[in-house]
C-alpha cells in the first residue's frame, strides 16, 4: 500500500511540474499562445516525418531579390544576388549591407545584417555579390531583411 502511495505521489509531482513549466514557458514567450506539445504530438511528429525533406535545413534556396523585396520568403534560408548600395555599421556592432537588385531602378533595397560573432569579410560598395543568410521580418521597420549573414 504505502509504495502505492508513493508512486501515485511521484507520478502527481511529475505532472504537476509538467503543467508549472508549462505555464512557465508560456509565460515567458512573446507568443502567449505557445503550447508544450502533448506526448501524442511528440510521437506523431517523430514517427511521420511532416511537410520539407530532412536535407532541407541544410540547403539556402536561390530566391530572386526583387520578389524577395516585395513578398519575403517561406523558406528559412535564402541566397540571394544584387549590387551593394551602402555598408553602415551599427551601434550594436552590426553591420547592415544594402544590396539592390543588379537591373532594377533605384528604389528597392534590402537590408542584411552581418554580425561580429560571424567572421566575414565585408564587401565595397558597388560590389556585385551572392550573400545567403537566415530570413526574417523587421516589424519594426516593416521590411524584409536577412539577419544573420551567414556568406
Amino acid at each position: 500500500m504505502k509504495k502505492k502511495l508513493i508512486t501515485i505521489l511521484i507520478v502527481f509531482v511529475v505532472f504537476a511540474g509538467g503543467v508549472g513549466l508549462g505555464w512557465y514557458i508560456r509565460n515567458q514567450t512573446l507568443n502567449s499562445r505557445a503550447t508544450i506539445p502533448n506526448i501524442f504530438e511528440r510521437v506523431l511528429g517523430f514517427l511521420v516525418q511532416r511537410g520539407e525533406k530532412e536535407d532541407d535545413d541544410l540547403l539556402y534556396y536561390n530566391t530572386d531579390l526583387s520578389d524577395f523585396i516585395v513578398n519575403g520568403s517561406t523558406k528559412t534560408k535564402v541566397a540571394l544576388e544584387g549590387i551593394v548600395d551602402k555598408i553602415a555599421k551599427q551601434p550594436d556592432g552590426d553591420y547592415h549591407i544594402i544590396v539592390r537588385p543588379q537591373y532594377v531602378p533605384v528604389g528597392l533595397y534590402l537590408v542584411t545584417e552581418a554580425i561580429p560573432e560571424i567572421k566575414l569579410p565585408l564587401p565595397k560598395e558597388g560590389d556585385h555579390i551572392k550573400i545567403w543568410g537566415i530570413v526574417r521580418f523587421d516589424i519594426l521597420h516593416n521590411w524584409w531583411e536577412l539577419h544573420p549573414v551567414i556568406g
